[in-house]
C-alpha cells in the first residue's frame, strides 16, 4: 500500500479543514487535507464572518477576494416584516427595522475596533475561495472524494488509512500531527470523544431557492425575518446568497424551525408551497435547489487533544446559527492551533505549547456555544414584544398584531415596547465584545496580575485592552508614507511583534537579543512622538495600556503573551523569559517565569 508523509494531516475539507491548510502552508508546514465528499459545500449554511475571521482572513491573504465577492455591510439592516406579498389586513406590513452587524450608527465601533469590518458570504460561496488557495499554497493538493477510514497514533505520530474512492483504491499517510476537522464524523468517535451541553433543542430546516423577489423585499436587509399569526410557519427568515446582492439578489435561504417534539413534517414537495404562502406569493417563480434539516444544538467536546490528534471546529463543537459563531468559531481554532504546530515542528517551541491549544480553545468555544443559546432563546423575546404569546390561539395573536399596528395610542405604546425589546437583539446582531473579547489562560500566557476587564453581559461593548492573554488592540500605525494595523506586524508567520514607546528603546534592543538567543524572529518598533512609527488614529494610545518606557509582546496569532506597564532593570532578561515560558522552552522554566513575572520597574 502506498505511503505519504506529510507533518499534518488535515482530515476533513470544509471551512475549518481548509483553513487550517492555508494557515499551515503559509507557516511553511507540510499537510495534506482529506476530504469524503465530492466538493465544496452546496448550501448556503454560514453566510456571516465577523471582524475577527475578516482580520484572520486579512492576515494570511483571503479577506480580499472575500469582501470582492461578499455583501457590502455598511448600512446591513435586519428586518421583520408580517409578509412580501399579499393584501389582506396584516399583510406587507413592517414590523421592526435595525442595523446589525456594523452598519449604520454601529459603524464607528466597528472600524475602530478592527482594520476590518465584518461580511456577509454563504458558505459555498467562501469554501471554493479556501479551496483553491488551499491547493495554491500547499506542496500538496487538498484530496477529495478521500475517505479517513482507520487512523492509529503512537508516541512519534498517526497513521491513517485513506480510501481513494475516485480510484477505488486506498493508501496510508504517515503524518507527526492530525486535526480532526470533520464535523465529528469519525475522528473524535473513534477516539471516544463525543460532543456534550444542550442537544436536540430544535429541529432547523434550510431551503437553497432560486426566486425574483426583488419587488417584495427591502434591498439593505442582510435577513428578513417573516412573522405572520396565521402563517403556518411561527418564525421564517430569508438571507440572500448572491452571487449578486441587494434586492436582485437571485438566490435565497429561507430557514425556519419545527418545535423538538412536532412529528408533522413538510415533505420535499411540499417545501416550495409552504415557502410561497409565508411570502403571501401564491404565483411566484420558485427554483427549490436543496433542503438541509438539522438539529439545533450547542454542544463542546470535554477535550480537544488526544495525543497528537486535534479536534476543531463542528468536531470539537456546534453552536446555533443565532449570532453566527459557528463557522467564526472554528476559523479561530484554525487560527490559534497553526502557529503552535508550526512552532513546535520547526523546533522554536516544545510539545507543551500544543496544550494550550485546549487551555485557549475549549473555554472560548464553550462561552460561544451558551451565547449561541442566550440569543436562540432571545427570538422568543422579540415575538413577546410584538405581542405574540406562545401557545396562544391564531385569533389572540391575529389581534396583536392587528393592536400594534393600529394607529392608535395602544398601537403606538406597543410599538415603543417592541422597540424596547428588540434592542436586546444587539446580543445577536452587534455583540463586538464576543466576537472580539476573548481571554485566554494557560501556559502560553505570562500573566501580569492585572484583573480582566468587565465583560458587558450583553456582548455589545468591547473593551480593547493589551492584558496578556486577550486579543491585540487594532490600532493604525504610520511610518512616512506606509500605514498599517498593529496586526500587520506579525504577518503570516510565526513571527512574535513587540510595541514600545518613545522611551522604550531598551526593550527594542532587548527583542534582538532574546531572538538572537532562541531563534526566534521579532518584529520590534517604537511608537510615539519622535519615533519611526506614529499613531495615526490615536486608538494605541487610548488602549495601549502601558507608560512610554513600557512594552507589549504579541504572540503570531495576534494574542499578547506579556506586558510590562514600564522599564524593567533587565529588559532582555524579561523578553527571553516571557518567551521561554510562551514556547515551553523549559529547561529554564522556573527561573524564566520569575523573571517574566517579577521584574521590578525601574525608579
Amino acid at each position: 500500500m502506498e505511503l505519504l508523509e506529510v507533518d499534518v494531516l488535515v482530515v476533513g475539507g470544509g471551512a475549518c479543514g481548509l483553513t487550517s491548510s492555508i494557515v499551515l502552508s503559509d507557516l511553511g508546514i507540510d499537510n495534506l487535507v482529506v476530504e469524503m465528499r465530492k466538493g465544496t459545500s452546496d448550501l448556503p449554511k454560514a453566510h456571516y464572518y465577523n471582524q475577527r475571521t475578516m482580520e484572520i482572513f486579512r492576515q494570511h491573504g483571503i479577506a480580499a477576494e472575500v469582501f470582492d465577492k461578499g455583501m457590502p455591510m455598511a448600512n446591513c439592516t435586519v428586518r421583520y416584516v408580517t409578509s412580501l406579498g399579499g393584501d389582506g389586513e396584516l399583510d406587507k406590513r413592517e414590523l421592526l427595522c435595525f442595523d446589525a452587524f456594523g452598519g449604520g450608527p454601529r459603524r464607528r465601533a466597528s472600524e475602530r475596533a478592527a482594520a476590518v469590518p465584518a461580511t456577509h458570504l454563504p458558505q459555498l460561496g467562501l469554501e471554493p475561495i479556501l479551496r483553491r488557495i488551499a491547493d495554491e499554497r500547499g506542496a500538496r493538493t487538498v484530496r477529495f472524494q478521500h475517505e479517513m477510514v482507520a487512523f492509529e497514533q503512537d508516541a512519534d505520530g498517526v497513521t491513517a488509512t485513506i480510501q481513494d474512492h475516485a480510484a477505488g483504491k486506498a493508501y496510508q499517510v504517515r503524518a507527526k500531527y492530525m486535526i480532526g476537522s470533520d464535523g465529528g464524523r469519525a475522528v473524535g468517535p473513534a477516539l471516544n470523544i463525543h460532543r456534550e451541553g444542550r442537544e436536540k433543542l430544535a429541529v432547523l430546516v434550510s431551503a437553497h431557492i432560486t426566486a425574483d423577489i426583488s419587488d417584495y423585499i427591502p434591498g439593505d436587509a442582510m435577513i428578513t425575518h417573516i412573522i405572520h399569526p396565521e402563517s403556518r410557519f411561527r418564525w421564517g427568515v430569508f438571507v440572500p446568497v448572491g452571487p449578486q446582492w441587494s434586492k436582485h439578489c437571485p438566490q435565497w435561504q429561507f430557514s425556519f424551525a419545527y418545535h423538538p417534539n412536532e412529528t408533522e413534517r413538510l415533505t420535499a414537495k411540499d417545501i416550495v408551497p409552504a415557502i410561497r404562502e409565508s411570502m403571501r406569493l401564491p404565483d411566484l417563480d420558485v427554483t427549490l435547489h436543496k433542503v438541509n434539516e438539522w438539529w439545533a444544538e450547542a454542544t463542546v467536546t470535554p477535550k480537544f487533544r488526544e495525543g497528537r490528534i486535534f479536534l476543531a471546529g463542528d468536531a470539537a463543537h456546534r453552536v446555533i446559527p443565532t449570532s453566527g459563531l459557528g463557522l467564526n468559531t472554528a476559523i479561530h481554532d484554525a487560527h490559534n492551533l497553526g502557529w503552535k504546530l508550526a512552532a513546535t515542528l520547526k523546533g522554536e517551541a516544545g510539545e507543551e505549547l500544543l496544550d494550550s491549544y485546549e487551555a485557549e480553545r475549549l473555554p472560548a468555544c464553550a462561552r460561544n456555544a451558551e451565547w449561541s443559546w442566550f440569543t436562540f432563546q432571545n427570538h422568543l423575546m422579540v415575538e413577546m414584544g410584538l405581542g405574540l404569546m406562545p401557545g396562544a390561539p391564531e385569533e389572540a395573536n391575529v389581534q396583536a398584531i392587528r393592536d400594534y399596528l393600529s394607529d392608535t395610542t395602544y398601537g403606538e405604546m406597543l410599538r415603543a415596547r417592541a422597540a424596547e425589546v428588540a434592542g436586546t437583539q444587539r446580543t445577536e446582531y452587534g455583540a463586538l465584545g464576543i466576537e472580539l473579547g476573548s481571554q485566554y489562560e494557560g501556559n502560553a500566557i505570562v500573566p501580569d496580575g492585572s484583573p480582566a476587564p468587565a465583560i458587558d453581559p450583553m456582548g455589545d461593548i468591547y473593551t480593547p485592552t493589551t492584558r496578556p492573554g486577550h486579543r491585540l488592540p487594532h490600532a493604525w500605525f504610520e511610518k512616512g508614507s506606509l500605514r498599517i494595523s498593529s496586526h500587520d506586524l506579525t504577518g503570516a508567520t510565526e513571527r512574535f511583534s513587540l510595541i514600545t514607546g518613545a522611551c522604550g528603546g531598551a526593550w527594542v534592543e532587548a527583542a534582538e537579543k532574546a531572538s538572537a538567543a532562541l531563534g526566534i524572529e521579532i518584529k520590534a518598533i517604537q511608537v510615539g512622538v519622535g519615533c519611526d512609527y506614529a499613531d495615526a488614529s490615536g486608538l494605541w494610545d487610548e488602549s495601549k495600556q502601558i507608560g512610554e518606557d513600557g512594552a507589549v509582546l504579541v504572540r503570531p496569532d495576534n494574542f499578547v503573551a506579556y506586558r510590562s506597564l514600564n522599564m524593567v532593570k533587565d529588559p532582555a532578561s524579561a523578553i527571553e523569559g516571557a518567551l521561554r515560558t510562551v514556547l515551553s522552552r523549559n529547561a529554564e522554566k522556573k527561573a524564566a517565569l520569575a523573571t517574566a513575572k517579577r521584574q521590578p520597574a525601574l525608579a
